[in-house]
């Protein structure tokens, strides 16, 4: 079981982001535009504000000495105003004074009230689908507010100058030496309080509202931003948790640490389905970039087993569609571009394939010679390689230019007991002879996961190439894959990744002849 984390890079994350980019950026996009959507089905509303100054009054009654309420901060005595610019007299007020058909409750609902942080103010603010309305009712409450607690204020003078008037009375009833002076003190207070009465100014309107000229709700562009952002969030969160819920091989690192084999070749996910040196034109930037993958998969394959030539490789996968055919074909091509005379073998007798690509025939083939139905020269088809384009493939033995040619046998015709023909003697003898004629025999094998097939053929080459295609095969089938070549007797063996893609951290080539370089 590998316990290596699967994020412990930066570049692990950066991989889930590079390859779920699309769900992320889905997940945004259709976020921000529920987001709008939802903005702009709302019914627009327009608040308007009124800013009061509440002043304290109590500082000029005590100068009459008729005040035991006291001075409060202006932060606390706009903080204390604020709750009373809504209450239910105020309301009531305010209703009657515009004569509208909403009800004391509707009106309260639309009417807010803070007090503002560096002013001090008692802000009211109003909000209804109506500017001019909101506008209106805003000032109403201004206007009330300031009407009511200035009535308020004007009879507790009044109260205070009645009770002082009782007393000028009754001084001056009094024949005490003082009186006169009494009475002088207490005209000067009601005189003095009837000033106050006049310009007594509880509450000031500092700033009447004003129509708005834009709605305060919805704020269409801050929701489809905001949208957008928590569309990000759950994007990243299911790109991750899709990414943690796959357990599809996605870089080299992943399946050498799965299988616990070197990594000795990549191909490269658009060389998949081809016929390596023996398609295209070498001349062609692609195509030799592909090529240069080919050359380093049969260079690596010659350190894989240091000291003895391996002649006979065995080129399998866990199961179809890994690249295995195109692999086989692609060292086969190598080698013999190399100088070496090099035999392809078509083992795969359950689904052949490489008659189609290289246009060659398809019979008479290995399983025609194991059934002695032809003899050696009759299945052996050479491919010729290079800048000649295309695989050109004729009967009758080797080339007379064996490096720019390879051998071929194909499947033959459809067998009935593919693994019995592959274990016999008579396959044993053949693979015993071929490798003797030539410098690299590559054996073209079925998935050892899917049929017993490959497992007949292990114990009788020299070493084995297992594909693994990133982004398919799965980390399951992997451990599979290793178990099963567990219990074959030990040979070198190496894994080709196929599959990769530009931008995979298992990317990588040369700048040589202008093809792509990258790390």
């Amino acid at each position: 079981m590998n316990d290596t984390p699967r994020y412990s890079t930066l570049r692990d994350y950066l991989r889930v982001l590079r390859s779920h980019r699309v769900l992320i950026i889905g997940v945004m996009v259709a976020f921000a535009a529920a987001a709008f959507l939802v903005s702009s089905l709302q019914k627009k509303e327009y608040t308007a504000e009124t800013d009061l100054l509440f002043r304290d009054v109590s500082q000029d009654l005590s100068l009459v000495g008729q005040t035991s309420i006291p001075e409060l901060a202006p932060d606390q005595r706009a903080a204390i105003n604020a709750d009373r610019v809504t209450r239910p007299d105020v309301v009531d007020q305010v209703r009657r004074s515009l004569n509208t058909n909403k009800t004391t409750s509707q009106i309260k609902d639309e009417v807010s009230t803070q007090v503002g942080a560096k002013t001090n103010f008692v802000v009211v603010q109003a909000t209804d689908a109506n500017p001019q309305f909101a506008t209106t009712l805003a000032n109403a409450f201004g206007r009330e507010v300031q009407q009511l607690d200035t009535a308020a204020v004007q009879k507790r003078i009044d109260s205070v100058i009645s009770q002082l008037r009782r007393n000028l009375r009754t001084a001056k009833k009094s024949q005490d030496a003082t009186a006169l002076t009494t009475i002088q003190v207490l005209e000067s207070q009601i005189a003095h309080l009837q000033a106050i009465k006049e310009l007594a100014r509880p509450v000031e309107i500092a700033k009447a509202a004003t129509v708005p000229g834009s709605p305060s709700s919805p704020k269409t562009a801050r929701n489809t931003i905001l949208g957008a952002l928590v569309g990000l969030a759950f994007g990243l969160l299911a790109a991750f948790l899709r990414d943690s819920l796959d357990r599809r091989l996605r870089n080299a690192d992943e399946v050498q640490a799965e299988l616990h084999l070197p990594v000795i070749g990549r191909v490269p996910d658009d060389a998949l389905g081809h016929a390596g040196f023996a398609n295209g034109r070498v001349d062609d930037a692609d195509v030799e970039s592909h090529l240069e993958a080919f050359r380093m998969l049969r260079t690596n394959l010659e350190f894989l087993q240091a000291g003895t030539p391996m002649k006979t490789v065995m080129v399998t996968s866990g199961l179809p569609e890994e690249g295995k055919s195109t692999v086989a074909l692609a060292l086969a091509g190598a080698a013999a571009v190399a100088g070496k005379r090099t035999l392809l073998v078509e083992c795969d007798l359950r689904r052949p394939c490489l008659a189609d690509r290289l246009g060659i025939e398809e019979e008479p083939g290995l399983t025609d010679y194991l059934l002695g139905e032809a003899k050696p020269a009759d299945i052996l088809q050479v491919v010729k390689l290079g800048a000649a384009g295309g695989a050109n493939g004729s009967n009758g033995g080797e080339a007379q230019d064996e490096a720019s040619s390879m051998v071929c046998i194909t499947a033959g015709k459809t067998a009935q007991l593919p693994a019995e023909m592959l274990g016999s003697d008579r396959f044993s003898s053949f693979l015993s002879k071929v490798s003797k004629a030539y410098d690299m025999v590559v054996l073209d094998t079925s998935p050892i996961l899917s049929v017993v097939d490959a497992l007949e053929l292990a114990p009788q080459v020299d070493g084995l190439l297992v594909c693994v295609r990133l982004s398919k095969t799965t980390r399951e089938e992997a451990k599979a894959a290793r178990e099963a070549l567990g219990h074959l007797p030990g040979r070198p063996t190496g894994v080709v990744v196929t599959g990769y893609r530009p931008g995979d951290e298992s990317y990588y080539g040369y700048a040589y002849g202008g093809y792509r370089s990258s790390e």
